[in-house]
């Protein structure tokens, strides 16, 4: 492609009549045009290949030798990257304006953590960037910025769910061409250092739930005993538990992985939340499981502390009986994958972190090594061989 000379009819009319050319004078003006690639910053100068579009310029003068020269200048623009994108052009938008959007998203409304990411977003990432800074002009620098700003009083995992939930949305910025690329997503993460190891031991479960009210015993023995999350908990309504079968369906939408569970219950748990269903005079078959007046559960993770206080047990929260569900199943022989389905853990890495090998389970493990190393056919073979050796 390059120079071409197209014909506009001066009194307007169509170009042909019945197949024939009109017979009106013309007016006559120089293009330029060029197949080029448009990442959404710049235009390249390509041959027609997959992703190429014909780009046209209006030279705007009759003069072949002044097309000539215009041609040259726009090829030489397009060859050295100096030609902006349409759609840079038009992609100008302020961070708070992008912050309303994003969470007006239906992607971002399904969210589980809805709630809290959009508190993050307006007391904390728009308030440090500014309102009115636009999305282009947010740098890796800025970034970094903003990471270190909040890692002044706050833990490693806490920044990174701020880090994380910029990057997202910069991530659907992206999509909807209103920057080029994703400047949070090319800045370091670093993994937190809050594994725990916490497990309760028997007596110690024990207090804790012969300690808890009555509205709180079947939360916390759910969670020992299915292992899972506080929020899966809360949320969880009637409709989704086969009592029959002995089992609790968890929607994709409502876990952390995004993906639906079927957790399967103890007869211990079955009973009791055949208890707790009945309470009310009748059998509910909808509607929240464990509530106030009707309303979800609030401040469970400052009852659990109360608890512990009254009961002296030490460095223990709420999430701890995930890793008590996790570690007594692997106690009892139970398959890592079962294991792993049950609770909704994606990788064996991750199963790793809740699976809790107690100092007991060391002690008989050498004990048992040490048995096996000091047994007759053993110790006769260690002599044979230190004979062969003098």
């Amino acid at each position: 492609m390059g120079l071409t000379r197209r014909g506009k009819c001066a009194r307007g009319c169509p170009d042909g009549v019945k197949g024939l050319k009109c017979p009106c004078p013309k007016s006559w003006a120089y293009y330029v045009e060029f197949y080029v690639l448009d990442d959404g910053e710049r235009l390249t100068l390509t041959k027609r290949m997959p992703g190429a579009k014909l780009k046209r310029w209006k030279v705007g003068c009759d003069n072949k030798t002044l097309a000539r020269q215009q041609e040259a200048v726009i090829r030489t623009k397009l060859l050295a990257g100096a030609v902006e994108s349409e759609r840079a052009k038009k992609a100008v938008m302020a961070l708070g304006q992008w912050a309303e959007e994003y969470k007006a998203t239906e992607e971002v409304r399904r969210i589980r953590s809805y709630r809290e990411r959009c508190q993050r977003i307006d007391k904390v990432i728009v308030p440090f960037f500014g309102s009115n800074r636009l999305l282009q002009d947010i740098t890796v620098k800025d970034v970094e910025a903003f990471r270190q700003e909040r890692s002044k009083g706050h833990m490693v995992g806490t920044v990174n769910v701020d880090h994380n939930y910029l990057k997202h949305m910069l991530k659907l910025a992206m999509k909807r061409d209103l920057i080029t690329r994703n400047v949070a997503s090319l800045v370091a993460a670093p993994k937190p250092k809050n594994a725990r190891s916490r497990v309760l031991e028997p007596e110690e479960w024990a207090r804790l739930h012969g300690a808890a009210p009555d509205w709180f015993k079947p939360v916390l023995l759910t969670g020992y005993h299915t292992g899972m999350r506080l929020e899966e908990i809360l949320t969880l309504t009637w409709d989704r538990v086969d009592l029959e079968k002995g089992r609790i369906f968890l929607p994709g939408h409502l876990t952390k992985t995004g993906q639906e569970r079927l957790v399967p219950i103890t007869a211990t748990l079955r009973r009791e939340l055949q208890r707790h269903r009945s309470l009310e005079g009748v059998t509910r078959i909808q509607g929240l499981v464990f509530h106030k007046d009707g309303r979800k559960l609030s401040h469970t993770y400052r009852e659990v502390q109360r608890l512990c206080q009254e009961q002296k047990i030490e460095d223990f929260v709420f999430h701890d009986l995930r890793h008590c569900a996790v570690t007594n199943l692997a106690d009892e022989g139970v398959e890592i994958e079962t294991i792993m389905k049950i609770v909704g853990h994606s990788s064996v890495e991750m199963f790793l972190r809740y699976r809790t090998v107690k100092a007991d389970r060391l002690d008989a493990a050498m004990a048992r090594l040490d048995a096996r190393l000091n047994t007759p056919a053993t110790r006769a073979s260690a002599r044979f061989s230190n004979s062969l050796n003098n």
